[in-house]
């Protein structure tokens, strides 16, 4: 059950101080599940110069659950799409995989 905001605005989440300063951090605690994982999303791709971020869920201090996000610069984007092609080059196609999913067969 998410808790009553005080005002209709959504919640902006924190920027977490990093040892690497160019790669913000965002978390916020997860209330809302459905709704608050867009708001957050939403709100690091406002941060300046980002086109995309990388979005987890983690487990916090106490057990809480936080959405943690990395801004990515268009240069830092570029490299995770080189990381991506060169994945895709190395890819074994006798696996068949969905997302980050994959069906393993036995060997």
């Amino acid at each position: 059950m998410s808790e009553p905001s005080q005002s209709n605005e959504p919640p902006v989440p924190n920027v977490a101080p990093r040892q690497e300063p160019q790669v913000a951090r965002f978390v916020s605690k997860i209330k809302n599940l459905d709704v608050q994982i867009g708001e957050h999303v939403l709100a690091a791709l406002q941060h300046p110069d980002t086109v995309a971020v990388l979005t987890t869920i983690v487990v916090g201090p106490g057990g809480e659950q936080h959405i943690v996000s990395a801004a990515l610069n268009p240069q830092r984007m570029s490299q995770v799409n080189e990381i991506l092609e060169e994945a895709q080059q190395e890819r074994v196609d006798d696996e068949v995989c969905f997302g980050f999913h994959c069906l393993v067969k036995p060997k």
